[in-house]
């Protein structure tokens, strides 16, 4: 019987587990965008925020874009991996930061999307969500 149990489980479990990993799913944990009416915008607005909370929501986990594209013939600074993309209406960049904070080294990471202008006129076009990671040192080798 626990056979039968264990062999009829583990398949619903992987394929569980393979639509927990699809990137697209905005859960309300990482929402950028919360207790907007959609119904006053427009199917090109409502397509841009999508796109742009699912882009927002895959960096978050540590994943790329599913929509933006990375963008072309821009430098890449040398900080620890930061990467730019190009959305619809939106610019977005996966900060990987190499960071220190007074004597507290760390990695700050996490997504920032920069609206076009045409997109949001108003005083804040700049959406975030970074947190800095502490690095431990180990100590030098007195070798």
């Amino acid at each position: 019987m626990r056979r039968l149990f264990i062999t009829c489980l583990f398949p619903a479990l992987l394929a569980s587990c393979s639509a927990a990993d699809t990137p697209s799913v905005v859960t309300p944990a990482c929402h950028p965008f919360v207790g907007m009416d959609e119904s006053r915008a427009s199917d090109e607005d409502r397509l841009i925020l999508k796109e742009a909370s699912e882009d927002f929501c895959a960096v978050l986990a540590g994943k790329e874009p599913v929509h933006a594209r990375v963008a072309q013939g821009v430098d890449l600074p040398s900080d620890g991996g930061t990467r730019f993309y190009i959305g619809r209406k939106y610019k977005l960049t996966a900060l990987s930061s190499l960071s220190s904070f007074g004597g507290y080294p760390g990695v700050a990471h996490g997504p920032i999307i920069k609206f076009d202008e045409s997109f949001a006129p108003g005083n804040t076009s700049e959406i975030s969500s970074i947190t800095v990671t502490g690095i431990k040192w180990a100590p030098a080798d007195s070798h």
